[in-house]
């Protein structure tokens, strides 16, 4: 277990505009990396696709089904190493010392090597800040798109983080995606009948995901909470441990 670390999951609506394909949102990153900036504890970076990967993944028809088409694939993958640096040099201009580590090196059988614990844990220890996204992996029957959602389950297995935040364009989850006052405080167990929406080239699954993987996670006894990344007053009350936005409660907790 990394002590105090909290992982933070950057979605793809709060890095980029997802409506419009291939648009960084660089006022909101640097937003984001004043406030990590101002935080006195280890953290650890994950981000979406946004309207980068996604929208890629869309044209070529690439989503949970492998695919064999390297065309699609240098698609995809340059277009995720563009979004990656793009965050990368915001973090460092405002003095973070950020790495970044693509997971199709990270990942083996699709899983995480023990190995990975000490790498990653050390670079912590050195107080730098470790930073990946969701990606194209290679497997037996091809290539496939892994979630960044999908990344923070398999690293908390490995970590045992103190806390996991999943930055979002919404404040929490609601009931009813239309009724701002629906908003949960916590779950405790997963819904079948919540009203979701779900941009058309979200190939991974967007805030359903985001449930069931926050689910797991809180089942390891990890603190996991949804909140607005695009509010710095609300994210900054997160990473001090403040409960904003929705709380999962798992068997462990």
């Amino acid at each position: 277990m990394v002590k105090r670390l909290t992982i933070i999951k950057l979605g793809g609506s709060v890095v980029t505009n997802k409506l419009k394909p291939l648009t960084f949102n660089y006022n909101s990153v640097d937003n984001i990396a004043k406030i990590i900036k101002n935080f006195d504890g280890p953290v650890m970076i994950v981000h979406g696709a946004g309207s980068f990967g996604h929208y890629y993944a869309k044209y070529y028809g690439v989503s949970d089904k492998p695919t064999r088409s390297i065309k699609s694939v240098i698609k995809i993958r340059d277009s995720m190493q563009l979004l990656n640096s793009k965050i990368i040099n915001i973090f460092q201009k405002n003095k973070l010392d950020t790495f970044s580590f693509s997971p199709i090196y990270m990942y083996n059988n699709n899983k995480i090597p023990n190995s990975w614990k000490k790498i990653l844990t050390h670079s912590l220890s050195f107080g730098l800040i470790p930073t990946t996204f969701g990606d194209v992996l290679l497997g037996s029957k091809g290539f496939y798109i892994i979630s960044g959602d999908v990344i923070v389950l398999d690293l908390c297995r490995l970590l045992k983080p103190s806390r996991v935040i999943f930055a979002s364009n919404i404040d929490g989850i609601y009931e009813d995606i239309n009724d701002k006052s629906s908003l949960i405080p916590k779950i405790s167990n997963f819904h079948n009948n919540f009203k979701f929406s779900k941009l058309d080239y979200d190939v991974t699954g967007g805030i359903k995901t985001k449930i069931t993987q926050s689910m797991k996670i809180a089942n390891l006894g990890v603190e996991v909470q949804i909140t607005n990344g695009l509010n710095s007053h609300t994210l900054m009350k997160a990473l001090k441990g403040e409960h904003v936005g929705t709380l999962f409660i798992g068997d462990k907790s």
